[in-house]
């Protein structure tokens, strides 16, 4: 199983199907709040759809090496990150990230976040990470900023979101020798 504790109180650890009941119980407690931003939530109604989405990370973990980690804060899941896919050909990844409001504004997600990429650069080499943020999702903007992603371009209509399409900020992320150290996550 991959982990990695960032901190006393931090870690990443991978999903697990014993992991599908706080999972689809953490979701569940913060549908309203995770929708907003995330189209999968309205899909994810029981705890058998938790179970799918473990399924297919532990799948894509086995066939590509792309993995999807619990993020545990104080022993408790509050959140997910992972690579939603990675072009190997071109040694691109894309990831996404979600976390509970009761854990944001303590610097979990960037912590994680530099954890993360750092394995993604050091120990999957990825050349580049490439991420979307919807351009109304102000939270995920600040922290693509705070990691130092450079801006591209906006992508419109990039999302069809709850009824509505959204426009993205597309951004790009370089390995930097000086700016990324090497995290295993094993």
């Amino acid at each position: 199983m991959l982990s990695h504790r960032i901190n006393p109180d931090l870690e990443l650890r991978m999903l697990q199907p014993s992991d599908a009941a706080a999972h689809f119980a953490l979701v569940d407690a913060n549908r309203a709040f995770l929708r907003e931003w995330l189209a999968w939530v309205d899909g994810t109604v029981k705890v058998a759809d938790s179970e799918k989405f473990i399924a297919g990370a532990l799948r894509d973990f086995r066939e590509t090496r792309a993995f999807s980690s619990g993020i545990w804060w104080q022993g408790r899941l509050v959140g997910v990150i992972g690579h939603n896919h990675i072009d190997w050909s071109a040694r691109i990844s894309n990831p996404g990230w979600w976390l509970v409001p009761e854990a944001q504004g303590r610097g979990i997600m960037t912590q994680c976040c530099q954890a993360f990429f750092a394995n993604a650069f050091t120990q999957l080499k990825v050349g580049r990470i490439v991420v979307g943020v919807a351009t109304g999702n102000l939270r995920g903007q600040a922290i693509v900023k705070r990691l130092g992603f450079v801006p591209l371009r906006v992508l419109k209509n990039a999302e069809w979101l709850n009824g509505r399409t959204v426009d993205h900020f597309i951004s790009s992320l370089l390995p930097s020798p000086a700016g990324v150290s090497a995290v295993p996550i094993r």
